[in-house]
């Protein structure tokens, strides 16, 4: 997915009523919080049923060093007109603690799920069945349903099998392998956040009303002339401004991908600004012997420096800001953003400062309004 970004750049708890949510206790796993995997299925569709064995392993067996939750959304399609039903008797056998026992047995049967079927399953199962039955048919389960469609269409899904890995969509079925590598990746993503914050790669008070993104490529000879001018601004509006770095490596700057992971090892140290400097200055000589040379020359661990950069731990970090920027429609770099008003390229003294002037007049008129 990383060389893909870069390329592309050239730039359940409520399953205790509504399915079932599962936190893995025998897998060991990571600190913090859990990888989220929520799925939009549907008992009568076809491609759901494929992708059935590998969610149902995943949910089983969770992945191997990551914290997982899973978490199953009811999402009957009207296509499907005995759906509806089958998704109420799966809810109605979680009420009993059978809720994946049965998610199995609709999808190895998608053609058996008339009511006989169901109370046939339900007995299989060892259920109440009486109990099955009043459930199946009782506003609850229905409700939830609903519940589940609602939130479907309101996070944009329009088919199924489709679901999201900490609010990541995907659609279509993936195997077993496939699966855990995304969930795996999302966990690098996750702690390379976590560890690498925007506060260390921050200027400026924390509390100041302007905000000055700056989304740059370390290797681009245009960036240290976007910065300088940054600077200015920031040492004649010293308690206004705060700048915040944001990564933007382009696939034509063959350097910058490792230049960029330095950096945010020496973020973690808490050295980014004169690791950035370093580079910005030599930008021809960017191997992995001068910017090792560079962390010793800062005080760093070279040896776990080294191991860290080795280790790529950081490349997720960098990927997310990439994604950010693409997401907001950014294609190159450098871009200045203050107070969420852009300016691509390096921008003017003049410029920089009308930009930051007007954002501060009108952060004060909005705090008098207030």
């Amino acid at each position: 997915m990383r060389n893909l970004m870069f390329f592309a750049l050239l730039v359940v708890a409520r399953l205790a009523s509504a399915g079932q949510e599962v936190v893995p206790a025998a897998t060991p796993t990571i600190a913090g919080e859990p990888v989220e995997i929520v799925l939009f299925s549907d008992f009568q569709c076809p491609f759901c049923a494929q992708f059935a064995a590998p969610f149902r392993e995943l949910e089983a067996k969770g992945v191997d060093g990551v914290k997982t939750r899973v978490v199953f959304k009811n999402f009957p399609l009207s296509i499907h007109p005995n759906s509806q039903l089958a998704h109420q008797a799966a809810l109605s056998a979680g009420n009993q603690g059978k809720f994946w026992e049965m998610h199995d047995l609709l999808f190895a049967n998608q053609q058996r799920v008339q009511r006989s079927d169901l109370m046939g399953y339900a007995a299989k199962l060892g259920l109440d069945v009486a109990r099955f039955e009043k459930d199946m048919d009782g506003e609850g389960v229905k409700a939830i349903i609903r519940a589940d469609l609602a939130e479907g269409e309101k996070r944009q899904v329009s088919g199924t099998p489709t679901f999201f890995i900490n609010g990541k969509p995907y659609s279509g079925t993936r195997t077993v392998a496939q699966l855990k590598q995304l969930v795996e990746g999302d966990q690098r993503r996750v702690r390379a956040l976590a560890e690498v914050t925007d506060g260390m790669m921050s200027r400026g008070p924390a509390d100041a009303p302007i905000t000055i993104e700056f989304f740059a490529d370390l290797q681009s000879p245009v960036s240290g002339p976007a910065l300088r001018v940054i600077e200015q601004v920031m040492r004649e509006r010293s308690t206004s401004v705060r700048l915040q770095f944001r990564n933007f490596p382009l696939a034509f700057h063959p350097q910058a991908p490792l230049a960029h992971e330095a950096a945010m090892v020496a973020a973690r140290e808490g050295k980014f600004w004169d690791f950035a400097a370093f580079i910005l200055q030599h930008q021809d000589s960017l191997r992995e012997q001068e910017l090792l040379a560079l962390a010793a020359s800062l005080g760093l661990d070279q040896q776990r420096f080294a191991s860290v950069l080795h280790e790529h731990r950081y490349a997720a970090r960098i990927d997310a800001d990439v994604a950010a920027g693409l997401n907001r429609g950014i294609r190159g770099s450098p871009v200045v953003v203050v107070n969420g008003k852009r300016i691509d390229g390096v921008p003017s003294l003049e410029m920089l400062t009308a930009y930051v002037d007007a954002a501060v007049i009108s952060h004060s008129s909005s705090s008098k309004q207030d």
